[in-house]
């Protein structure tokens, strides 16, 4: 159990009254945009919401936000008061193994890092893109459109497991390359002395 100081604990409260203040004016901009959507673009159907649903499209995204983005600060202030000087350190020693690698090593590591966004991020995009070609075609039912726009998708979705099979095939030879460091539990015990 961690023991804190007075100021540690109104450090903690002003950060988490922050966030949590962020968090209600985003929720209440997007709970004030879905009452307006609603009331303008849908208005039949907003006017078949009884009080409570009404209610309920400006509370729940405050309270979701506000509730996301207190927790996510009270988190944040942790990880940067406590874990700081050990993340710090470890960016550090990543960063002067990576100043070893060429241009194109560097641009595959950081592809790796991050690869499962793109793939996502690439297959919501061509999926998108998709729809928006053939939806130009008007002799097309929806559910014709559908079809086509999932085949094409379908088919990127081949290259897009293509193209990560090789990213770990690439991953597999810079970790080969790059030298093994110990664990950091392993390098914090022999800073110590203790292994």
């Amino acid at each position: 159990m961690k023991l804190i100081t007075e100021n540690e604990k109104s450090d903690h409260k002003s950060h988490i009254m922050k966030q949590g203040s962020k968090g209600f004016l985003i929720g209440s901009v997007v709970g004030l945009g879905l009452i307006r959507y609603f009331k303008f673009k849908q208005p039949l159907k907003y006017n078949s919401f009884n009080w409570t649903i009404k209610a309920c499209l400006y509370t729940m995204p405050t309270l979701g936000f506000t509730a996301f983005l207190t927790d996510n600060g009270g988190t944040q202030f942790f990880k940067s008061r406590y874990r700081s000087p050990h993340l710090q350190q470890e960016k550090q020693v990543k960063s002067q193994q990576l100043d070893n690698l060429s241009m194109s090593e560097r641009i595959i590591y950081r592809l790796n890092e991050h690869k499962y966004k793109l793939v996502v991020g690439a297959w919501a995009g061509f999926l998108f893109g998709a729809w928006r070609v053939i939806n130009k075609d008007l002799l097309l039912t929806k559910t014709q459109k559908l079809i086509h726009a999932r085949v094409y998708a379908q088919a990127f979705t081949i290259g897009i497991l293509l193209s990560t099979l090789y990213l770990n095939m690439k991953e597999v030879e810079l970790n080969n390359k790059l030298p093994q460091l110990p664990q950091s539990w392993e390098r914090v015990l022999k800073e110590k002395g203790e292994l």
